[in-house]
Formats: structure tokens, sequence, C-alpha cells
């Protein structure tokens, strides 16, 4: 290989390390670059209210006569939701776990109310970011937030 060759290459994956290591790190940690799990997130944010079962207010919206959770229920599940996230690991089958015995999209809207109450932050950001925004580990990827989606896309909107 020649020796201006071997310079490319050389430059080439220092920008390569400079851009994937440093640059692209630093833009999405200022929301210039969006990551995967951000666009996901913005999907729902997006929506009306009336759309968007992650909403604390979409449960309210709907008719009269909705199956709704107990207080018991809800605090149980916006607790096993909470401690799912930790400084080291993260239970991510505890939080599927809770959206599979939901049975609408009412439920989770009145989980993501309760939630919002309890803890004073957004359900839909907490499962994204986890017990802190400062912690890149911490909450769902962009694939696991898919499999919630999924699973909540599922239900009907109101029973």
């Amino acid at each position: 290989m020649k020796a201006s060759d071997q310079k490319l290459l050389m430059n080439a994956g220092i920008l390569a390390i400079a851009y994937f290591g440093i640059l692209r790190p630093l833009l999405t940690k200022l929301g210039i670059n969006k990551s995967a799990s951000d666009r996901l997130v913005d999907q729902y944010n997006n929506l009306p209210n009336a759309e968007n079962p992650f909403s604390p207010n979409f449960w309210k919206i709907g008719p009269a006569g909705r199956l709704l959770l107990t207080s018991a229920s809800s605090d149980n599940f916006t607790k096993r939701i909470y401690d799912a996230f930790g400084a080291f690991t993260d239970d991510e089958a505890a939080v599927y776990s809770v959206f599979r015995q939901l049975k609408s999209k009412s439920q989770v809207s009145y989980l993501a109310d309760k939630f919002q109450q309890r803890y004073k932050t957004d359900f839909l950001t907490y499962l994204q970011k986890g017990y802190s925004s400062y912690n890149p580990g911490s909450g769902l990827s962009a694939e696991e937030l898919q499999i919630v989606f999924s699973i909540v896309n599922a239900l009907p909107k109101y029973k």
C-alpha cells in the first residue's frame, strides 16, 4: 500500500472516530441531531390529545363508561415502571409486562396521567430517558420503545 493511501485511510479513520465518538453524541445531546428514540417519541408527541394514548388527557376525552384502572392497580403499575430503571440496569420485561396487562389505550393514558401526578415527570419521556436524562444508558432504546408502541397500538381506544 502506498504511503499516500495509508495517510488517506488514517485520516478517514480519525474523522470517523471524531464524528461517531464526539460530534454525533454531542449533537444528539444538544438536540440538534435526534436519536432514533427521540424520533419515535416525537411521533406520539406530535399527535393531538384525542389520538395520543400517552397523553394524560386522552382518557378524559373518550366516551363515558370506559374501563379505567383502580387506584391500587394504577399505583402498582406506575411504581413498577418507575422502579424498572436503575443506575446500572433496566428491567425492560417489567415495563412490557405492565403494558401487556392494560386493556385499552385509555388505560395507557390514565396510567400516564397518574404517573405524571405521582412522579412529576412526563410518562413517555421517562420511558425514553429513565430515571435520569443525564445517564444515556437509562431508559428504553428505540427498539424497546418500538415494542411498547406495538403493544399499545394493538389495543382498542376505549373498552
